[in-house]
């Protein structure tokens, strides 16, 4: 099961670290192409149309590598004092997106709520503010690609709060609060 990790780096910053679960098995979808192939072959498709055969073989790769290339392994958020928030996500074959918010841009940190048919979910949102003015300009999502439980999430908002000193002392948030 996924979870949030936590380095704490003292008056340096923190860092919350959450790991996605492994695919089931890379594997599996090989076995899977080669299986496909070899029925493909034993049914005589080849004879029939050697075009059937190949274009199934190019869908089925380029839909492994399409799969892998998107996979995402983990998602880290790096809070440093005075200085801001680094976001870091890694995929499965090795691609990083770093995006990194200057404090200045930082009004606030908040949780926000989803709404929908059957359930409510959680999810942690940076309101920028607009480089001339303190008017809100954009949310950012934080871990937009995984749904951390919101005890997770707490934990990620208070550290937030006490490592980025932006914010006049207000009363800390609980949970009964948020519910």
């Amino acid at each position: 099961m996924s979870s949030i990790q936590h380095c704490n780096y003292g008056i340096n910053g923190s860092e919350f670290i959450y790991h996605h679960k492994p695919l089931k098995s890379p594997a599996s979808f090989a076995v899977l192409l080669i299986t496909l192939l070899t029925s493909a072959f034993s049914l005589g498709l080849h004879k029939m149309d050697s075009r059937i055969l190949t274009s199934l073989c190019l869908v089925l790769t380029c839909s492994l590598i399409i799969k892998l290339y998107l996979k995402v392994y983990s998602e880290s958020i790096l809070i440093l004092p005075s200085l801001g928030i680094q976001v870091k996500t890694s995929f499965f074959l090795g691609r990083v997106n770093t995006n990194f918010i200057h404090v200045s841009l930082i009004k606030d940190i908040v949780i926000n709520e989803a709404i929908t048919m059957h359930s409510v979910i959680y999810y942690l949102v940076i309101l920028l503010k607009s480089r001339h003015s303190e008017d809100l300009e954009k949310l950012y999502p934080l871990f937009s690609h995984s749904w951390p439980k919101l005890d997770e999430l707490l934990q990620v908002y208070r550290t937030a709060q006490e490592k980025l000193i932006l914010f006049e002392p207000r009363t800390s948030i609980t949970k009964s609060n948020i519910l």
